[in-house]
């Protein structure tokens, strides 16, 4: 058992890490690691939310069945509710607060909590699953919940330093979400090759938002270190 959760915890640790790495100035731990632990515990009311979601449409007159099956979990159930929990944590706990002063911080605050959410995930998949479940996710959920974060996190950079439309930082990464979950689910040959074609792309999408922002610097930060240059 101590070894499937080391399995499982790794991988999110990991991505973390790489993603924090990339910001030229290092937020503080002690904000970042609650955001951590918050996105850790709204698994367990997305679980509680998915489940009833899942519960109502099993008793419908006509339940879904087939791709529409697939479709509703993976986008009405899954994408929706997940990517909205966080969301609505980075807006109440991240979007209007002093650390949140440079447009890349949008990125590690939504990172730490994507992946405090799929840390808690991976370890419940994995500690009923097995190893072989471990070494799957490392190279598929893992680093999707960290692209959904990046995604998420630019969004809301660009509403808070560009005056973008904020409702986008809840659609775009929930729809990313939602196409995801669709190929995971749908299985098969052809579904598994699209999920791995899509990871590849997302991580393009991902990164090149994550790119665009980490060359970007607060101007009161610049006249703030001029200031102090001199």
């Amino acid at each position: 058992m101590p070894i499937l959760v080391i399995a499982a915890v790794v991988p999110a640790l990991l991505f973390f890490y790489i993603v924090y790495r990339a910001d030229r100035h290092k937020e503080r731990p002690r904000f970042i690691i609650p955001l951590f632990i918050v996105g850790a515990v709204i698994v367990f009311p997305a679980g509680l939310i998915e489940k009833y979601l899942l519960d109502f449409y099993s008793v419908t007159i006509n339940p879904p069945a087939g791709l529409l099956a697939i479709l509703l979990v993976a986008f009405f159930v899954a994408g929706i509710t997940e990517e909205t929990l966080k969301a609505v944590l980075f807006q109440k706990l991240v979007y209007r607060t002093r650390h949140f002063n440079e447009p890349y911080d949008g990125i590690v605050y939504a990172v730490a909590i994507g992946l405090g959410f799929a840390m808690v995930e991976n370890i419940m998949y994995v500690t009923s699953n097995g190893l072989s479940t471990a070494f799957v996710r490392a190279f598929t959920a893992v680093p999707a919940h960290t692209l959904f974060g990046i995604v998420m996190g630019s969004l809301f950079s660009e509403s808070l330093f560009l005056k973008r439309p904020l409702y986008r930082a809840y659609i775009i990464p929930a729809l990313l979400h939602g196409t995801y979950d669709a190929f995971a689910l749908a299985q098969g040959y052809i579904a598994n090759v699209l999920l791995i074609v899509y990871l590849m792309w997302l991580v393009r999408f991902a990164f090149l938002r994550a790119q665009n922002l980490r060359d970007q610097e607060n101007p009161q930060r610049k006249s703030t270190q001029g200031l102090s240059a001199v």
